[in-house]
């Protein structure tokens, strides 16, 4: 049975949210997305929040979950190919955050190095394999352009310019298309866009400096042709919400960028744990509270529904590729 919603209840030309519009949240691995998700998540009810990573070509497995859980969602959050709206019984909204190519992947190999449980940390680390020869030998095939792929839903290779322009298609239907390298502007516009009643994010998973030569950038660049117009596609659309925005708008992105130490701060040791408890008890109460009219059960363990899992822990210093964010998957 096709578990897509026949009436095709897309993101519309009327970008704005809606109180029974569900929000979707793609996470693009590697563009600061840890960071983002643990925000919205404070903002809706865990009743009406979906957690969902699924692999390449894999939209189909929300047939999986109930069409009775799908159709109240408010919030879907995760690793998701575009299309994902087609499974929902309600008119959905995207966000997303796209980073510059040649720092998404610094940060992807950073990510093996410093990850004991990714399958390439042992191959990159016992052979010493480094940045540029991870590049050559590893950053193959369906892992290049990752951003193109997922906003067009394409995983075969090779991708070709007309993938690229439908990627471009789907963006211009966003309701905020973000950027890593303009992180605070990109959470105040997403505030503003979603009204947020809890309008703070606690930074994660922040990466460590490393030397990245010419050669290296190059061959990243040469790789990444899809993923870099794209970059600089949205980029563009990303101006104009800016000039879209009113006076008191810089005043806000300066306060963010002030609290940006203090973000980093909670974003690791003892305070990442204090959140993570706080987080874990207002999920456990919320559920309590709904558990007699609810089939959702918000464990992390379970194909669908709950929490999300925990994000890894941060590396000691700020990564300096891009602005210091570094989390997600390949």
């Amino acid at each position: 049975m096709d578990g897509r919603i026949r009436t095709r209840r897309q993101h519309t030309a009327h970008r704005q949210l809606g109180r029974e519009d569900c929000l979707v949240f793609m996470h693009i691995p590697k563009t600061g997305g840890t960071t983002l998700y643990p925000t919205l998540q404070w903002n809706y009810p865990p009743q009406r929040t979906l957690h969902m990573d699924l692999p390449a070509n894999g939209l189909h497995q929300m047939e999986d979950v109930p069409i009775e859980t799908r159709s109240r969602l408010r919030l879907l959050h995760g690793h998701l190919a575009y299309g994902i709206h087609e499974y929902i019984p309600r008119r959905c909204l995207y966000v997303t955050v796209l980073r510059a190519p040649v720092a998404r992947v610094v940060s992807a190999y950073k990510q093996i190095l410093r990850r004991p449980d990714h399958r390439f940390h042992d191959r990159v680390v016992k052979r010493r394999i480094g940045l540029e020869e991870f590049i050559e030998t590893l950053w193959v095939d369906a892992r290049m352009n990752r951003q193109v792929r997922d906003l067009c839903n394409k995983y075969e290779v090779p991708l070709g310019s007309g993938d690229l322009e439908q990627a471009k298609r789907n963006l211009e239907g966003f309701l905020l298309v973000g950027l890593t390298e303009r992180f605070e502007e990109t959470f105040a516009m997403l505030r503003r866009a979603l009204g947020l009643r809890i309008p703070f994010y606690v930074i994660r998973n922040v990466g460590f400096p490393i030397k990245v030569s010419k050669r290296a950038v190059s061959l990243i660049r040469e790789r990444e042709q899809l993923d870099l117009q794209l970059y600089d596609f949205a980029s563009e659309l990303f101006s104009r919400e800016l000039e879209a925005q009113g006076n008191s708008f810089g005043l806000e992105v300066a306060a963010y960028k002030a609290l940006r130490p203090l973000s980093r701060a909670l974003g690791s040791g003892r305070a990442e744990d204090f959140l993570r408890q706080l987080s874990h008890a207002r999920a456990a109460w919320n559920h309590a509270r709904v558990r007699p009219f609810l089939e959702v059960r918000p464990d992390p363990s379970v194909p669908w529904g709950g929490a999300p899992p925990q994000p890894e822990a941060p590396g000691p210093q700020e990564d300096e590729v891009a602005t210091g964010r570094s989390e997600g998957s390949l």
